[in-house]
């Protein structure tokens, strides 16, 4: 997925290449905090990404579009339940990885010295849990067991922010971001993670650095 994200966004960039002038490719970074509607205790973490795009001018607006990837820190949460014979500690850790690719907007108004950033598209993500968990009966040894969930899945993303110029080609500013994907959750009857039926949302607020060339 990822690589067919590249592939495409590299194509659709040559292909632009001879018609373009400073400041219409970008490379775009965010940086900053993700809240996470899930089933781990530990509902908040870093998040991390970065992303290429090509933006037509129009006026004091610039529409085009965009690509990169992106990683959610690890989660962690522990649980313990007990039982009248002992109890069993559950240890969980979620990694998130995950490429995009929609269209974004700048709007640089001539009488302000902010512009305004929209962005929305489409999100591929890959989860992967890994839980452990160790049985402390009474009477007898603990018992340790390990296993591993690993999902791919669709979603949207859509995001508004602000920022400033400080260079004559490089930007700062900051970025609020919701995303709706179906989250990991445990099903007790099966006794398996699986993929939730309906989407949640997912809101991040992030620290962006963009060069324009």
């Amino acid at each position: 997925m990822r690589k067919l994200q590249r592939a495409a966004l590299l194509a659709a960039c040559l292909a632009l290449a001879p018609a373009a002038s400073a400041g219409d490719f970008f490379i775009n970074g965010q940086l900053g905090r993700i809240e996470l509607d899930s089933g781990i205790d530990d509902a908040e973490s870093d998040l991390v990404q970065a992303s290429v795009g090509y933006r037509w001018g129009i006026g004091m607006a610039q529409v085009g579009l965009e690509g990169g990837l992106g990683r959610i820190e690890e989660q962690d949460a522990e649980i313990r339940n007990q039982y009248p014979d002992g109890y069993v500690d559950h240890a969980y850790t979620m990694q998130s990885r995950y490429g995009f690719v929609g269209a974004n907007a700048r709007i640089k108004p001539p009488l302000l010295p902010v512009y305004f950033i929209g962005r929305a598209g489409y999100l591929g993500l890959e989860r992967e849990l890994d839980e452990t968990i160790v049985d402390y009966p009474v009477d007898t040894a603990p018992v340790t067991d390990r296993r591993q969930f690993k999902e791919n899945d669709g979603g949207t993303y859509v995001g508004v922010g602000v920022g400033t110029t400080i260079l004559p080609l490089l930007d700062v500013g900051l970025m609020v971001n919701q995303y709706r994907y179906s989250q990991v959750q445990y099903d007790a009857v099966s006794d398996e993670y699986r993929l939730s039926r309906y989407k949640r949302n997912a809101r991040s607020v992030t620290v962006t650095v963009e060069y324009r060339f």
